[in-house]
């Protein structure tokens, strides 16, 4: 792949197998706890390339599985390409089976909770769930899967994840966009689909999520689900900021991926991802065979250990990140129509354009939980100035993930699009916007963090830019 990125590269890329022994708490025993890896060398003049690829598609090894190797450098034997075909468990075996049956189970028994569609969740069993090291490792995998099956042209419709669209672009066939996801543009589509097929082209899938990032937006998936039924595509949702707690997407989607790195886990100290094939959708028969005899399980044993423990409490910590981001966002709103404020949008499910397709995916409330917005909103501000001051004076966490325990802040354009700052103005994503990650803390006392930080913002509204931009970062 990374002479793909750089065909330069090529002749100078190389591959050496090697055995690795692991720790045996971290992996299940199929053959003694030897592992083969294949190390990669390469110029140092392609190292950023080989990051672009490392960052994309989500593969590689964690942090985790990087300790384990390390504690036993010693015993690494190198060994043979010739060889590989000897013992596929040498490949195939990272895994810790019972934490991986654990989860699978529990997201299973998550997509059937309080269910809008129980005709179809119901049919959800553990062996559709299957785990990845990442969330782009999933969907990494995902879009291989569906090249073999049909390799025609995909479709992202709405503003999807920045590196999920890239993927598509660089391994996929052809990929049309449709960034804003509005009616409009779902008129667009249809007309597109119809002169498709009657070009005799077919479109193998649509890549949607619920909610978009960052812009909280959801499309109309119903819709979607209409045009799918009619002109024979796969429905893809990464329902990774809705989550498996708030929405049922099973009456929609062929397949759901999902970052559970996110708030599934919700203490940022692991990495996973997954795959779910919707029993009820007319491509499973096609999909399941081809993905269970290709599949790898490489989540790494300790990595899936630590993954179940955290997904133990998700739905309590779902409740409360769906209450603090509710707080927040019902007091900043009043902001944006204040003639003194530098807040001029807040974006969350229920502020935006598309609240009703949004809760036209919302799960029925259970003894256990009631179903909300979810955790993420955005802020928007009228200078950059504004937004920087506002970013430097709040005092939570800054980072880029989400779903975490605690509260994390990112200038998200400004870090994710530091380089196509035009490109992301043009569907929306002003370089003024600040991304919120609602943690578990205090509701009140983050309510008072960010109407003190909004405050210092304000006064350069107000003039006293030199005097605000001080206050805010003493």
């Amino acid at each position: 792949m990374l002479t793909k990125l750089v065909p330069e590269s090529k002749g100078h890329v190389q591959l050496m197998p090697a055995d690795f022994l692991l720790d045996e708490s971290s992996v299940t025993v199929v053959r003694g706890n030897v592992r083969r890896f294949y190390l990669v060398f390469f110029p140092a003049q392609f190292h950023s390339s080989a990051m672009i690829y490392w960052r994309m598609t989500g593969t590689g090894i964690s942090s985790r599985l990087a300790e384990s190797m390390h504690q036993r450098l010693d015993s690494i034997s190198p060994a043979s390409v010739s060889d590989q075909l000897e013992d596929p468990e040498l490949f195939r075996g990272l895994g810790n089976a019972e934490a991986n049956k654990l989860v699978c189970t529990r997201i299973s028994n998550l997509l059937k909770r309080g269910s809008i569609c129980p005709g179809q969740s119901s049919l959800f069993s553990p062996s559709d769930v299957f785990l990845y090291p990442t969330g782009m490792a999933a969907i990494y995998e995902l879009n291989k899967l569906l090249q073999t099956w049909r390799s025609e042209q995909s479709i992202v419709f709405g503003f999807p994840y920045e590196l999920t669209l890239k993927l598509l672009e660089e391994y996929g066939k052809t990929v049309k966009f449709y960034g804003f996801g509005t009616p409009a543009e779902l008129d667009e589509l249809e007309a597109y689909l119809v002169s498709e097929r009657g070009q005799g082209r077919t479109v193998q899938s649509v890549w949607c999520e619920c909610a978009s990032n960052p812009l909280l937006r959801t499309v109309d998936l119903g819709r979607i689900r209409r045009l799918a039924d009619e002109y024979g595509f796969v429905v893809v949702i990464d329902e990774t900021i809705g989550s498996f707690a708030n929405i049922d997407v099973s009456g929609v989607a062929d397949i759901i991926v999902t970052s559970l790195t996110k708030s599934f886990s919700g203490n940022a100290n692991v990495m996973a991802g997954s795959i779910v094939l919707n029993p009820s959708s007319a491509f499973y028969p096609q999909l399941k065979q081809p993905l269970e005899s290709s599949y790898a399980n490489e989540l790494f044993g300790a990595d899936a250990l630590v993954l179940e423990y955290n997904s133990r409490k998700f739905l309590p910590r779902a409740a409360i990140m769906n209450r603090n981001a509710n707080i927040l966002v019902s007091s900043l709103l009043s902001y944006t129509s204040a003639s003194s404020s530098t807040l001029t949008h807040v974006y969350y499910p229920s502020t935006c354009w598309s609240r009703s397709n949004y809760e036209a995916r919302m799960r029925h409330a259970t003894p256990d939980f009631a179903s909300g917005y979810g955790g993420l909103f955005t802020l928007e501000f009228e200078s950059v100035a504004a937004a920087s001051t506002f970013f430097n004076a709040l005092n939570v966490h800054k980072g880029p993930s989400l779903g975490a325990a605690v509260t994390l802040a990112q200038p998200y354009v400004q870090t994710v699009f530091s380089r196509e700052k035009d490109w992301a103005a043009s569907y929306g994503l002003s370089e003024t916007i600040v991304r919120i990650s609602v943690g578990l803390e205090d509701e009140y006392a983050l309510a008072h963090e960010f109407k003190r930080a909004l405050r210092l913002a304000d006064r350069f509204k107000s003039g006293r830019e030199s005097f605000g931009y001080l206050e805010s970062i003493l």
